[in-house]
């Protein structure tokens, strides 16, 4: 049979052990969590700007919807469109669109870079989370063991114990002084 102070020795490890890993296990979840978030918002970001993409080529092919119904108009009441007002009209027609069409692009990709930096940030949180378990999971087992130490009666008493003790005792090591012998200027060694 185990004696108590071993037995509360692996009681206290035991016990740090499975604390640890539930540390560790939780910051994990937490950091995967951080991470499938940021990949989330970063393909969502990589949606929003195929979206934009096809917005702007709906934007174009309604300018050049506009333009021909234009053209169509001048040329039945018997007007040139290939110069003076009907031209000016469809060069501003085009103008437009390409406008609306570039607006919308540059728009879902300032967002787009948005949502980029917050993945980033998810990123650096969920690297953050895992180092913060690790180092966690490390202090708990550092105090168990200063725990376990001190249950078993390690350095808690005795000779030399900062704790409150009295320092252990200095012996005599019969120390012999230098001398000088005569006739010479140098000192003897230690013996």
């Amino acid at each position: 049979m185990c004696d108590p102070v071993s037995l509360t020795l692996a009681l206290t490890v035991g016990m740090a052990a499975m604390t640890a890993n539930g540390q560790m296990q939780a910051a994990d979840a937490a950091a995967d969590a951080a991470e499938a978030q940021g990949q989330a918002i970063a393909t969502q970001a990589g949606q929003e700007q195929d979206a934009a993409n096809a917005q702007a080529e709906r934007i174009r092919a309604a300018a050049k919807r506009q333009k021909a119904e234009a053209t169509a108009a001048f040329s039945a009441s018997g007007v040139s469109v290939d110069a003076g007002t009907p031209l000016k009209i469809n060069e501003e027609i085009t103008r437009g669109g390409e406008l609306d069409a570039l607006n919308t692009i540059i728009s879902a990709g300032r967002q787009g870079d948005a949502s980029i930096t917050e993945a980033a940030g998810l990123g650096a949180k969920a690297a953050a989370t895992r180092k913060a378990g690790q180092i966690q999971a490390a202090s708990t087992l550092m105090q168990s063991g200063a725990q376990a130490a001190t249950a078993s009666g390690w350095r808690s008493s005795g000779p030399g114990f900062s704790g409150g003790q009295k320092p252990a005792p200095i012996s005599d090591l019969s120390v012999r002084r230098p001398t000088m012998q005569s006739g010479s200027a140098s000192i003897s060694n230690f013996a």
